[in-house]
């Protein structure tokens, strides 16, 4: 009888034992790495407790990198959250291009991000790319930029980088939950007179409130976790304009600064846990109301 009781438990164990392996032990070690001043060789030297934190918003390239980090955060989520929901709307129409559209706008997202840095690495260069190129046929030269060595405006650029490549599955998720909406709930309110922003206002996005949710979260936690659409179109330059926290991440640990990289990376995860807590609590109660 006991052995039966506890059958189902040895059974989780096996995946319990790769899961503690692969996944706890190494966070578990990472926190405690990001306290000690730790070589290349990745063995302690001693510890320092909060040193590596305190260095992170005092060095100029790493609070520069959480600046960056948050603006491309911000961006990305907002445009890729609205013009998602906007594509979305066309392609939840009936036209006979719809499959030819639906498909052409989530094409990007199958793209390795690093196909997609070098062709806009190419588009965008300031003198011989295809964007400053036809601005220039236009004779509207006073709009052409350097758009990847300009350090005022390189995030930007590579945020409408993340934005062209990633919209489309923001685009998705919204076009699956219009899908569930019942069409007679629509010929009601047809009947009683609604036009279409009130239709949209007030049946159409309460209903797929739960969706924005999760694009908001998944839009945040990508923005915040930026690497290597960073890395492979500027690699955090020109100077450190374009750094963001995984870069610097990567640049600590190239340079045997182990546990600043690893106190980088805690506290990266912090950032994001606190965030998008706090956005699902605030998302959850629209849902809710």
């Amino acid at each position: 009888m006991i052995k039966k009781m506890y059958y189902s438990y040895w059974l989780l164990l096996p995946g319990l034992l790769i899961f503690s392996i692969f996944f706890i032990y190494p966070n578990l070690t990472g926190f405690l790495y990001a306290f000690t001043n730790m070589d290349e060789s990745f063995k302690y030297t001693r510890f320092v407790g909060f040193d590596n934190f305190k260095s992170l918003f005092q060095e100029d390239d790493q609070v520069i990198a959480f600046k960056n980090t948050f603006i491309f955060a911000i961006i990305t989520t907002v445009f890729k959250i609205v013009l998602g929901l906007l594509l979305a709307l066309l392609a939840n129409a009936k036209l006979r291009t719809t499959l030819f559209f639906r498909s052409m706008l989530f094409f990007p997202v199958l793209l390795s991000t690093l196909a997609v840095s070098l062709v806009f690495s190419a588009l965008l260069h300031p003198s011989r790319g295809l964007l400053n190129v036809f601005l220039e046929t236009l004779h509207l030269g006073m709009l052409t930029q350097s758009w990847l060595t300009d350090p005022q405006i390189v995030i930007f650029s590579v945020s409408f980088v993340e934005i062209w490549k990633w919209t489309g599955l923001s685009m998705i998720l919204f076009l699956a939950a219009l899908q569930t909406i019942p069409q007679e709930l629509k010929e009601s309110a047809m009947v009683e007179g609604v036009n279409s922003w009130q239709m949209f206002r007030h049946i159409t996005l309460p209903l797929i409130m739960p969706v924005v949710n999760t694009n908001v979260i998944l839009s945040v936690i990508g923005g915040l976790k930026v690497f290597d659409i960073v890395y492979a179109l500027t690699g955090g330059g020109p100077g450190n304009s374009s750094q963001v926290i995984n870069t610097i991440v990567f640049k600590n640990f190239a340079a045997g600064r182990n546990g600043e990289a690893t106190a980088a990376n805690v506290m990266l995860f912090l950032i994001v846990l606190v965030i998008v807590l706090l956005v699902n609590k605030v998302l959850n109660r629209k849902v809710e109301g």
